[in-house]
């Protein structure tokens, strides 16, 4: 019986470079192919060459980008069995088998020498069906752009509080349409002055929207506020400020926020439907603390509950477990999270671990104990949390029915109930959480 190993070193756009090991040990010379059907079949062929019914064959590659995916699913097609490796783990064999060498050949032969080495075990590649990989990407891409209009809100809110202070406290939530139209158009201290009242008020009332009245007292207290406050800037600024500039710049940033805003819109409607169809159930959004957007990150991300072993599998394939630090048979606990996983679902289990803990008295009770008794501070017992919701997800998932709230003796709960719960028996006092951030503090310097 032959055991094969096949470490591919990936390009982004060269050549891919393939060694072959056979029971530990290189088999003929390297061997390079592209991104063509025809390279990829010609090297499936030559990876093959040789093996048996009974002969077990690994191919072992890097996470680079994308271009692991046909890669990967080709040899898959074929039973070959794929997984990747971190590139941490690559650089650091390297360095031990070739100290002085980095280039795509030493490369392909360290990734082949990884299963010889013993080590944590290999986790076969989980390739994803189309539409599932669908939500992953869709789920990732609006991600990107929530993290692109809050990166603008901010810029606004910088250029806002040195330009002209008293228009964060004159405006309504920034977030609103009728904010933004007003920063638009009337930041500029002179626009703002020599433009009529009743002006201004039809402005306001044009882009009024939710619960903002389009006329009244509301709108005439809005419109001098910005007079006001256009007093008072060019007061401050004494003419050392170009306002007019100024307010092409916020302008353009709105302009940019509101298109990014579009696109999200349009994405939550395909994400919301790839979901419904991937995840008709929706037992996710069961468990407290996994709402409308967490719940087809979290899906996109995991896929299915069968491609995990146990709760401890998924546990460690979300990462979210600290470091270990024990020496001369000392524990030092506290230490920092490790960087396994992946760092869009360590987000979102983080975020509804927090939201969770306010609701489900099973996680509460967990949150509780480790802040007020054993000394830890927000984000440890967060992740503590983040933890046995993990393990929540796992059991909807596998057995496609609904989380129940249940109070200690198994007796079910309306949310309503689940919070009074918390709130009575498990509410973390203000100066207990002034101590852990403190002792945090005094820890980190």
């Amino acid at each position: 019986m032959i055991n094969r190993s096949i470490g591919i070193d990936l390009a982004i756009r060269g050549d891919h470079v393939a060694q072959i090991y056979d029971d530990g040990r290189p088999v003929g010379r390297p061997i390079r192919f592209r991104h063509e059907a025809g390279s990829l079949d010609a090297f499936l062929a030559k990876a093959t060459s040789g093996i048996g019914p009974d002969d077990a064959l690994l191919a072992v590659m890097e996470p680079t980008g994308m271009s692991w995916f046909p890669v990967a699913h080709r040899l898959a097609d074929i039973g070959v069995a794929v997984t990747r490796v971190k590139g941490k783990r690559v650089r650091a064999l390297r360095r031990y088998l070739s100290e002085h060498a980095k280039n795509d050949l030493a490369d392909a032969h360290v990734l082949a020498a990884i299963p010889g080495f013993g080590g944590p075990e290999l986790d076969p590649l989980h390739i994803p069906a189309p539409k599932s990989h669908a939500l992953q990407r869709l789920t990732k891409q609006r991600g990107r752009f929530q993290d692109a209009i809050a990166a603008a809100k901010r810029r606004l809110l910088d250029l806002i509080r040195w330009a002209s202070p008293s228009l964060e406290r004159i405006l309504p939530d920034l977030g609103t349409r009728l904010s933004m139209a007003l920063l638009q158009r009337w930041v500029d201290p002179d626009a703002v002055l020599k433009a009529r009242e009743s002006t201004i008020a039809a402005f306001i009332s044009k882009h009024a929207s939710g619960n903002h009245p389009h006329s009244g007292p509301f709108v005439d207290a809005l419109v001098e506020g910005l007079r006001q406050a256009a007093r008072e800037a060019r007061d401050l600024h004494r003419g050392h400020v170009d306002f007019a500039e100024l307010q092409l710049e916020i302008a353009i940033e709105i302009d940019i926020v509101n298109a990014h805003m579009t696109a999200r819109t349009e994405l939550d409607s395909k994400i919301e439907a790839l979901y419904a169809e991937l995840q008709p159930e929706d037992v996710l959004r069961t468990i407290p603390g996994i709402g409308r957007h967490l719940a087809p990150v979290l899906f996109g991300l995991l896929h299915s509950a069968d491609r995990f072993r146990s709760e401890r599998h998924i546990r460690g394939f979300c990462g979210l477990f600290p470091r270990r630090s024990d020496s001369g048979g000392v524990e030092r606990p506290g230490q920092r999270i490790t960087q396994g996983g992946n760092d869009r679902i360590k987000r979102a289990l983080m975020l509804a671990a927090d939201t969770a803990r306010k609701i489900d008295p099973d996680l509460a009770q967990v949150y509780f104990r480790l802040m007020t008794r054993k000394g830890h501070h927000h984000k440890q017992a967060l992740c503590a949390v983040a933890n046995r919701l993990v393990n929540r997800i796992f059991s909807v998932l596998r057995s496609g029915k609904p989380y129940v709230l249940r109070d200690n003796n198994g007796r079910e709960l309306s949310v309503a109930e689940a919070k009074a719960i918390v709130a009575e028996c498990y509410n973390v006092p203000e100066a207990v959480r002034a101590t852990r951030r403190a002792n945090r503090a005094t820890h980190v310097v």
